[in-house]
């Protein structure tokens, strides 16, 4: 007779051995270069749902910075050339934006 395993413990056993989920990462995400100069940039969502808002650290990984939500309005203080990404509540991308200079408004739909 075959052992078997207690169904609790074969579905632990079948998560455990699934890949992780992954996201739909946008085309032009890269690694935050070295902080300079102060910047700015505002997002209005225009969406009927909350987006979500990343920088990218200096190794290309989402560091979550705030909610956007529905019909919202963000100011995001941040360095020239700071990369950052607007997702859906899934971290599937929606934009990506880089810090200039001069203050930008971005429109998330």
């Amino acid at each position: 007779m075959k052992p078997t395993l207690p169904l609790s413990c074969a579905l632990t056993a079948l998560l455990a051995a699934a890949p992780a989920l992954a996201y739909f990462v946008c085309p032009d995400e890269r690694a935050s270069p070295p902080e300079t100069e102060p910047a700015s940039f505002g997002v209005t969502n225009h969406s009927p749902a909350d987006v979500y808002l990343f920088w990218l650290d200096a190794d290309g990984q989402r560091q979550f910075q705030a909610t956007i939500y529905a019909g919202g309005y963000h100011l995001q203080q941040t360095w020239f050339g700071h990369v950052w990404v607007a997702t859906t509540v899934y971290e599937d991308c929606l934009a990506t934006f880089v810090g200039e200079l001069d203050h930008v408004d971005y429109d998330v739909w």
